[in-house]
């Protein structure tokens, strides 16, 4: 399936400096790009430790569209202010990707990585192509329902799904792989929840962010 793609990170491009949306695909219009900024992050936000050195997120498009998105550290600041850069991939994927994914966008994030989608660019064109994804996954589920279980109660599962099936903001706090069990606790959803459901598993929330799904300390 043909997909649009951005790239949000701090780079001096075009008499811009600083945190700003420097590449982007040609279906993407200036009010895509104003969606998408409005939800990226910048230096700072990333809430990483040994289990989760990057973040996945996703969120709505205007449109009808949704963005699903990798926030990793990239090389280090040219500003000279010290750290890294903070750097976010987007995919931007349309009701019926995410229907084809049978409603995991999990998978389509496992998809474009495996296939080198998402890897750090140093200095991307201002014109990106669109990508190419799959067209065929597997069912949604939980794939080690017993590990699962050991991590985190069944009571406490039940709640967080309830929250969110019934429109509450859900905050998590778990060192572990949070990828694994924000994958996990999406499956468990009734597929037309999910759409409503925006995450960040190591994103710092905030008022132009208002995930739904995010770790504590946010």
């Amino acid at each position: 399936m043909p997909v649009e793609q951005a790239i949000f990170t701090s780079l001096a491009r075009d008499g811009r400096a600083g945190y700003h949306l420097v590449a982007r695909s040609r279906g993407l219009d200036d009010a895509d790009a104003q969606a998408l900024t409005s939800w990226c992050p910048s230096h700072g936000a990333l809430l990483v430790n040994p289990a989760n050195l990057c973040s996945l997120n996703f969120h709505p498009m205007p449109r009808g569209r949704f963005a699903i998105s990798r926030t990793r550290e990239g090389p280090p600041e040219y500003s000279g202010r010290g750290g890294r850069q903070v750097y976010t991939h987007i995919l931007v994927v349309t009701r019926d990707d995410l229907r084809l994914a049978d409603w995991q966008p999990f998978s389509l994030y496992r998809d474009a990585l495996a296939r080198g989608i998402l890897r750090v660019r140093l200095g991307p064109p201002a014109e990106l192509p669109h990508v190419e994804l799959g067209r065929s996954y597997p069912a949604r589920g939980v794939r080690d329902p017993e590990a699962l279980t050991q991590s985190v109660s069944i009571d406490q599962l039940a709640a967080w799904c309830d929250d969110l099936v019934n429109g509450r903001s859900v905050t998590v706090n778990y060192e572990g792989d949070r990828l694994r069990l924000f994958e996990d606790l999406v499956n468990l959803l009734p597929v037309e929840a999910v759409a409503a459901v925006s995450f960040t598993t190591s994103l710092r929330s905030s008022v132009v962010r208002p995930f739904r799904l995010g770790p504590a300390g946010a």
